[in-house]
């Protein structure tokens, strides 16, 4: 009898020791990657970028709406998925008024590559086929031709050919006339297999990985410290090595004022038992010390700062400034800023981003 108790003693200690082993893997939400696959991301995200455009170009001539295009992973596929924001300030000259009701806009949108390689001409070589998709139900939708018209581009080619397109206008109703409003645009995709961007550095992401990408979509803004002086910006979000560290370059287009740039930041991002995220601490990365560096700040005239807004329901309402947490800032003439900490569970308190994963 006695040695059939501790029988059972011993299987109800394992099956204990079983469930914490599944509980602890169950936590275990993202992957430490190496320094390899961190900088495969880094200049693949980069030179997505350098394909896509969501600025109007040319010169500045104010009053205008700066816009953020920002793009990341959409899975472990080696996807994309990303979001054009319009600013909620005017980039405005001297003693100009801005115009009403600037809410943010937002384009929602994802990259795609088709399984379908053959093309409508039989003669024609087999090519993978890219589609750049609106996602209707987290984009904000206006009537062409307002301040907030948002139109993204994406080149597929080999630079002789018609980018991807889409926009954010409005589908006009049944029986009325057509408006211009792109939702979807596939083409053949040479020029992204040539940049080796339908190919993944890894498949180590996770869905925690990307709901934290999604999140920075939506939060992280920048702006020049010059008031007067806003530019467009590109943002690269993608994951460091360590398992909670997250990065954001940010790319300010300055129209002839200064080279393409960058400001690296380290986002190490801390969540609590049920995976819900409660802190971070923003560190601005140093300066590049050789030319074509990664993982480094290179900005040489202009000095730029990042933030994280609260959510807000794009097109219909405004953040609160006030409530705005300081991402930290680089001055060209002195270097980045001191690292920061930012309360992520206050950020995110009111709506459903933050719910306990189990």
């Amino acid at each position: 009898m006695r040695s059939e108790r501790r029988m059972k003693g011993l299987v109800m200690c394992g099956l204990f020791l079983l469930g914490a082993a599944v509980s602890a893997a169950a936590r275990e939400l993202t992957n430490p990657l190496t320094a390899e696959e961190v900088a495969c991301n880094e200049l693949q995200l980069e030179r997505l970028l350098h394909r896509m455009n969501a600025a109007k170009g040319g010169e500045y001539h104010p009053p205008e709406l700066p816009k953020t295009l920002l793009v990341s992973y959409s899975n472990a596929n080696g996807f994309y998925d990303g979001l054009v924001a319009t600013s909620e300030f005017f980039r405005l000259d001297v003693g100009q008024i801005p115009p009403a009701d600037s809410y943010e806009q937002y384009l929602a949108f994802n990259i795609n590559p088709s399984i379908r390689t053959l093309l409508l001409d039989p003669k024609r070589l087999e090519l993978p086929q890219v589609s750049l998709n609106r996602e209707q139900s987290s984009s904000s939708l206006v009537r062409p031709g307002s301040w907030f018209d948002i139109v993204l581009t994406l080149d597929p080619t080999l630079g002789k050919g018609e980018r991807l397109t889409i926009n954010n206008f409005v589908e006009p109703a049944v029986g009325a006339p057509y408006n211009g409003f792109l939702a979807n645009s596939t083409k053949p995709g040479r020029g992204l297999v040539v940049d080796d961007l339908l190919t993944p550095c890894h498949e180590k992401l996770t869905d925690f990985d990307r709901h934290v990408f999604s999140t920075l979509q939506r939060v992280a803004r920048s702006s020049d410290m010059n008031e007067f002086l806003q530019p467009d910006t590109e943002v690269a979000i993608f994951r460091g090595e360590d398992p909670h560290v997250y990065r954001l370059n940010f790319y300010p287009i300055y129209q002839n004022l200064e080279e393409r740039g960058r400001m690296a930041v380290e986002l190490r991002v801390f969540w609590d038992e049920h995976g819900r995220l409660t802190t971070a601490e923003s560190k601005i990365l140093g300066t590049c010390t050789a030319e074509g560096q990664s993982g480094c700040t290179d900005l040489r005239q202009r000095s730029l700062r990042w933030f994280l807004i609260p959510p807000v329901f794009g097109g219909k309402e405004y953040y609160d400034n006030g409530a705005t947490a300081n991402g930290g800032f680089y001055l060209w003439t002195q270097g980045p800023s001191a690292p920061t900490t930012i309360n992520l569970g206050t950020l995110l308190a009111g709506t459903t981003w933050n719910r306990p994963i189990w």
